[in-house]
């Protein structure tokens, strides 16, 4: 007999993001495997994430449906740190349940920050570790276990993060003569960096194409460099040509001041393999759970320039056959390591395990 799994989230589409990609794959998954009761608070219809007004009505709302319908869940599943305390409200109307949260980095990280507010959100995680002391904590990358540790959290399970397939084989064509960036434009995501560090160093033929949104200014003037092409957000079939078509997708992450900095996985590092491309990623934070180096992509030093301009060079010499046969690989160890049903297994197992 199925299971009785709640799942509560409040990173829910038209919201665009890692965490919420989770939650939509993870669901899709779990189905399959649990009676699903899913309690989630979408996002605004421009891709942004829910105002705090709403994500606080979501609490109040959500709080006050548990209490006044209780129903029997066998797991109540906490989709991020945050939500904590309706996951506790579910378990005590539904006696015996299990109580699992998923740590995503990023909501952890805040809690270790200096200011008044990070110190606020200290104390409240703090306290949910107290009054859920049984319940089980999945983080996505080995980074994000061990920043848990420091919030008073037990020993928390690894299941690094996945990406459905969207190529079905690898490309037979030779590749275009570009490197190609795709995320938020961030100072840790190292976009910048590598124009200024790195595109100087490859061939002049070699161009940069770059998709997503400007967050910081300093981001912005890197752009104007006269080999670098900004394509703004870009989604679905026209994304993954692009990465398909790269010489080499690029996820160079560099370190930043303070857990400010920090990043719980490497979400677009999965995705661009999936994508039937060849990924560089920096072997830093959680990004380093994200690659299986010689596998599904390669891990380079962060900020170390010559080496990432060395690997792109080598690659960009690869022949089609060469390239064709890394590929092929890719995609087998992607289906093997990072597609969403190994996620949910994993998930499983862990409901299996907790107390």
């Amino acid at each position: 007999m199925a299971i009785n799994v709640l799942f509560i989230t409040r990173k829910w589409p038209p919201a665009v993001g890692g965490m919420e990609t989770y939650c939509v794959e993870l669901v899709k998954a779990l189905k399959a495997q649990a009676d699903l009761t899913l309690e989630a608070l979408p996002g605004r219809a421009n891709g942004d994430p829910p105002s705090a007004l709403n994500i606080l009505g979501f609490g109040v709302r959500t709080a006050l449906k548990l209490l006044a319908r209780p129903a029997r869940y066998d797991v109540v599943h906490g989709a991020d740190m945050a939500v904590w305390p309706l996951a506790m409200i579910a378990r005590m109307r539904s006696r015996g349940a299990k109580v699992v949260l998923s740590a995503h980095g990023t909501d952890v990280a805040f809690a270790s920050r200096k200011g008044l507010a990070p110190a606020l959100y200290r104390g409240y995680l703090r306290l949910g570790a107290k009054l859920l002391r049984n319940a089980a904590v999945i983080a996505n990358s080995r980074a994000t276990a061990a920043l848990l540790k420091t919030h008073d959290f037990a020993a928390p399970e690894i299941v690094p993060l996945a990406s459905p397939l969207t190529a079905q084989a690898a490309p037979e064509s030779a590749p275009a003569q570009y490197v190609f960036y795709v995320g938020r434009l961030i100072n840790r995501k190292g976009c910048a960096w590598f124009i200024r560090n790195v595109l100087p160093r490859l061939a002049e033929d070699i161009r940069l194409k770059v998709a997503g949104t400007i967050v910081d200014e300093s981001e912005r003037k890197a752009l104007d460099h006269p080999r670098v092409d900004y394509l703004g957000p870009v989604f679905g079939d026209e994304l993954s040509t692009l990465r398909r078509d790269a010489i080499a997708i690029l996820v160079p992450n560099i370190a930043a001041e303070g857990v400010a900095g920090f990043e719980g996985f490497g979400l677009t590092a999965v995705e661009g393999a999936a994508a039937g491309g060849v990924v560089l990623a920096a072997e830093i934070d959680g990004v380093a759970d994200a690659v299986i180096n010689g596998e599904t992509g390669f891990l380079l030093p962060p900020e170390d320039a010559a080496a990432w301009a060395h690997k792109i060079t080598e690659i960009d010499a690869w022949d089609t056959q060469e390239r064709r046969a890394f590929l092929k690989g890719v995609l087998i160890a992607m289906q093997r390591d990072y597609s969403w049903n190994r996620v949910a297994d994993a998930t499983f197992a862990a409901y299996a395990r907790a107390s």
